[in-house]
């Protein structure tokens, strides 16, 4: 007979390990990185062979200052991983996280508590992007060359226009002309505005100026 509310074996590999990934993942979202770290810890231990799970655990160690522990979480993810591309950016990682360590132990240690420092001066207006200044000038110069031109184009269309005595064939045949290089200029100056505008909003967007363009900040990776 089975005992009454004995608990549940507990289920190793990443089905036991993804219930205490998903818990970190909404912890870390929050700020909360020591708790998040106990859950990641708890899923590596679940899970030995994630590498996943030790990327993630380097990454809320160096959130939390603790730079050799994520040291360690990232050798073992070498390990683990078999992907060369991943296992170098890893090395690249561990170099930067132990020179960090190294200058961390080389600083001087003051003697007495340091002052509190004056507070902060409002942060100095960027100048504006060079890039985003040109690519949206000449976007507003095309649009509007494009524009002007297309009006004469159709001006000077002379679809169902017919000879006169005013209006002779020559003339005809040559404002034909010119409205079909007004065409070609208003085309020419209309794909212009398109790609300035694009690389305008390209540069915009990627510009790490602005906090509200940037992203929330790293975050763990996929586990899978």
């Amino acid at each position: 007979m089975p005992i009454q509310g004995a608990a549940a074996p507990v289920e190793n590999g990443e089905a036991g390990a993804r219930p205490h990934f998903d818990r970190a993942l909404e912890l870390y979202r929050s700020g909360r990185y020591a708790e998040a770290l106990e859950q990641l810890e708890q899923a590596a231990q679940l899970d030995p062979e994630g590498q996943d799970l030790f990327f993630n655990l380097a990454l809320v160690h160096e959130k939390l200052g603790q730079l050799p522990q994520a040291i360690a979480a990232l050798e073992r993810f070498r390990e683990l991983e078999t992907d060369e591309d991943e296992r170098e950016r890893a090395r690249l990682s561990i170099e930067r996280l132990r020179g960090a360590v190294q200058a961390a132990e080389v600083a001087p240690r003051p003697s007495a508590p340091c002052p509190e420092p004056p507070p902060a001066a409002p942060p100095i207006a960027k100048s504006p992007n060079a890039v985003l200044i040109g690519t949206g000038s000449l976007a507003v110069v095309s649009l509007v060359v494009g524009a002007v031109f297309g009006a004469k184009a159709l001006s000077d269309d002379v679809s169902g226009a017919r000879t006169s005595g005013s209006l002779s064939v020559t003339a005809l045949h040559e404002r034909a002309q010119r409205a079909e290089r007004e065409a070609l200029v208003a085309d020419v100056a209309f794909a212009l505005a398109t790609a300035s505008t694009a690389t305008f909003a390209g540069v915009w967007l990627l510009s790490p100026g602005d906090p509200a363009k940037r992203a929330a900040g790293l975050t763990l990776r996929g586990y899978f």
